[in-house]
């Protein structure tokens, strides 16, 4: 196989298959990932013979379509969602082209166009969205706004015309056959009850669940933005421009989520409407009129409905769902939330009715909350404080997330992105609607009203103190002029050297202090010809990422971090036993002398250990200094020929890393199983005494042990392919 052709197709392969994946394709693609020796003749074969001839054997691009139902009663077709099964060696052809696409796909799609585009969000649209109406709203202009559906968007794309947009872009004639090789060879056959049936060849229309289709739509639908920008330049449209630099936004794109934003004219949506059937009749996208929608801003019901007719779609009210979200709403006013409050009641339904481990209620909570913020009603008992839950997992909570903090870190990302992407769309939007700070780091103060409290720039000049290190910063507060900016103090004979006024005479053991700073800053280099960049310090790569700035939040505005839920690996795979362990550690589980504060009439009585029947009951008792217990740890202790005195908790049992096996990722996994284990069987056997009248001697108590901690290291990932009953025997 040439190199080139390596390069291009088995790189980006390998890459894709060591993702992260999930379902079938991941099994799939790992699969063949193993048995690479066995395929990899008859792959590279397929993967030549495309390159050179553009052609997929019929077979090899076959689909299914399953009909999967939208609702509970099934009458018409209409009822069903149609959805494609791909080969798994089609979709991996697929991805290797659909990755080299994604590469210059930025390069040619207009900036209106948000989906699957390197560098642009979809939170870019919504923001761009929001702020339009909310400026409108603010300004009293009169604005249209039309919301289009496309009929069956992918199902109707006209393959020579999307041939002749890959020629009108650039693409090369080998790239437009391996395209229509990919899309010509395609076809369906319905599966009824497992069972093919009726084989059909396609004619047009793009696969979704085919890689490759999100990009060629993108670039069908690219078409219409072109149309609609030379319309405007040749004064068909009047467009549509927003704040004081009159930056154009006439429309936005999500794949086939389009939306308009336009004067009131009835000639300006009648050249629209041409337009848009024009499109149409080309491309084969229609537009579905009689369910596309049109707002108004700031104009009164008959206007509306006049242009509505003139459009021959519906006329609807603010707020609408764009992408998801609200748009055009009053977050203040009670109905706006409604919504939401009826998406999380969907998503608990069943909740009491489920029998959900307290590992499954901390994934679902996890789930809801991480979608939608919501805050119970009535006031309940909890068994941990509602800010040490939702600290984040590193530093000793359940993950589940502050939503003030939560939110001020998104927010973080924003002003983030502001000065590193001064030629996107949402970028030109703020820019013109608020204005920028002097500075040109961030937009100005009303839409950064809360970042100066956590960011660590500082202003680039010698008198900004949150740029310079405490010790430096001692000298230059005796500077004579702190607003003259750094690069003034750079010497012209070393590359970083300081040329300071200061407005007295330094003592001796100033200037002493003063040269060693110098001399500890010999190894910097400031160079005038690269640009200024702001780094992220939070992480190694310097660039933000919200995850490392909610934990920052968290950790600054939080208690002092507790147990970590991570401090034990093997745990991952074992949500059940996690949460137990971490309530253990933080002294919540239901002992005795817990009830006797939270259930008094729940509680033993007297207070008594149901173990040893010598002490009271609780959680460094039960798990550490009850005599049977400390017998089992004593056994553990010597099966790792160690010495053991008990510390003080088990919150201080779980902190020390003994190593007891050893210190190799097998021997601490296998330890930390052991130790887990012995907590879990200890609280068993104390459940099993109380409730059930059982009580088990501690021979069966450590055979239970060491099988527990067998199993489960037998399941984690440092064990994997060691047989069962070998951990056992060790």
């Amino acid at each position: 196989m040439p190199l080139s052709l390596k390069k291009r197709f088995l790189r980006p392969y390998f890459k894709w298959i060591g993702t992260r994946l999930r379902g079938l394709m991941a099994l799939l693609l790992q699969y063949s990932k193993i048995a690479w020796n066995v395929i990899k003749e008859d792959l590279v074969r397929v993967f030549v013979e495309f390159h050179r001839s553009g052609v997929i054997n019929q077979s090899t691009n076959a689909s299914f379509i399953v009909l999967l139902p939208k609702k509970s009663t099934t009458k018409k077709i209409s009822d069903f969602r149609p959805i494609s099964l791909i080969t798994s060696l089609y979709k991996i052809i697929a991805k290797v082209l659909s990755g080299r696409l994604r590469g210059v796909l930025h390069e040619t799609i207009h900036s209106t166009q948000g989906a699957f585009v390197q560098g642009r969000q979809i939170m870019d649209a919504v923001l761009i969205a929001n702020e339009i109406v909310d400026e409108r709203r603010r300004s009293g202009e009169k604005v249209s706004s039309l919301k289009l559906i496309l009929k069956k968007a992918y199902d109707y794309v006209r393959w020579d015309f999307l041939d002749q947009v890959l020629e009108k872009k650039g693409f090369s004639p080998k790239w437009r056959k391996w395209m229509s090789g990919c899309l010509s060879s395609v076809s369906y056959a319905v599966l009824v009850n497992g069972s093919a049936k009726g084989w059909v060849k396609a004619s047009r229309g793009l696969r979704q669940g085919d890689p490759l289709s999100l990009f060629l739509f993108t670039l069908v639908a690219d078409v219409l933005s072109r149309m609609l920008l030379r319309a405007e330049e040749r004064n068909m449209l009047e467009g549509f421009r927003v704040g004081r630099n009159r930056t154009r936004v006439s429309h936005l794109q999500f794949a086939d989520d389009t939306i308009f934003f336009s004067n009131t004219r009835e000639e300006d949506l009648q050249t629209l409407k041409s337009l848009l059937l024009a499109f149409g009749h080309i491309s084969g996208l229609k537009v579905n009129l009689d369910k596309s929608n049109i707002y108004g801003i700031n104009l009164d019901q008959a206007h509306i409905s006049r242009l509505a007719e003139t459009l021959e779609c519906k006329a609807s009210g603010w707020p609408i769902l764009y992408l998801g979200l609200p748009l055009g709403g009053n977050p203040r006013a009670g109905g706006f939330w409604d919504p939401v409050i009826e998406r999380i009641s969907r998503r608990l339904d069943g909740w009491q009715k489920a029998y959900l481990s307290f590992g499954g209620r901390i994934t679902l909570i996890q789930s809801c909350l991480t979608h939608m913020p919501w805050i119970g009603e009535g006031k309940k008992d909890h068994l941990v404080r509602w800010d040490v839950v939702c600290k984040p997992k590193e530093i000793g909570g359940l993950g589940f997330g502050n939503i003030s903090l939560r939110n001020l870190a998104l927010l973080g990302k924003w002003l983030w992105r502001y000065p590193r992407e001064g030629s996107a769309l949402w970028h030109q939007v703020i820019l013109s609607i608020y204005g920028s700070h002097s500075d040109g780091w961030d937009a100005n103060t009303i839409v950064r009203w809360k970042w100066g409290k956590n960011s660590v720039m500082g202003r680039f000049v010698v008198g900004g103190t949150n740029l310079w290190d405490p010790n430096i910063q001692v000298y230059l507060e005796l500077v004579l002029d702190k607003n003259i900016p750094i690069s003034s103090i750079l010497g012209p004979t070393r590359l970083f050297s300081w040329n300071l006024n200061f407005r007295r005479n330094l003592s001796d053991s100033e200037i002493e202090d003063l040269e060693g700073l110098m001399r500890s800053l010999d190894g910097v280099h400031l160079s005038p010809s690269v640009p200024d960049a702001r780094l992220w310090p939070l992480s190694s790569s310097g660039l933000f990422s919200v995850k490392s700035f909610f934990l920052a939040l968290s950790q600054f505005f939080g208690s002092p971090q507790v147990f970590l839920l991570n401090s034990f690996g093997i745990l991952k795979f074992l949500s059940k036993v996690q949460s137990f362990i971490w309530l253990v550690a933080h002294k919540k589980v239901n002992t005795n002398d817990m009830l006797q504060v939270r259930r008094p009439y729940k509680a033993l009585s007297p207070d008594i250990c149901i173990l040893c029947m010598k002490h009271g009951e609780s959680a460094d008792h039960i798990f550490l200094h009850c005599s049977l217990t400390m017998g089992l740890w004593h056994r553990l202790f010597q099966l790792a020929k160690m010495d053991w005195v008990p510390p003080r908790s088990i919150l201080d049992m779980m902190y020390i890393k003994f190593n007891g096996f050893g210190s190799s990722k097998r021997r601490i996994a296998l330890w930390q199983a052991a130790n887990i284990a012995l907590i879990r069987i200890v609280w068993r056997e104390r459940n099993a005494r109380i409730f059930e009248d059982k009580a088990r001697n501690s021979e069966f108590l450590w055979d239970s042990i060491v099988f527990l901690a067998s199993l489960w290291a037998y399941c984690s990932k440092v064990f994997k392919g060691t047989p069962l009953n070998a951990l056992h025997l060790d």
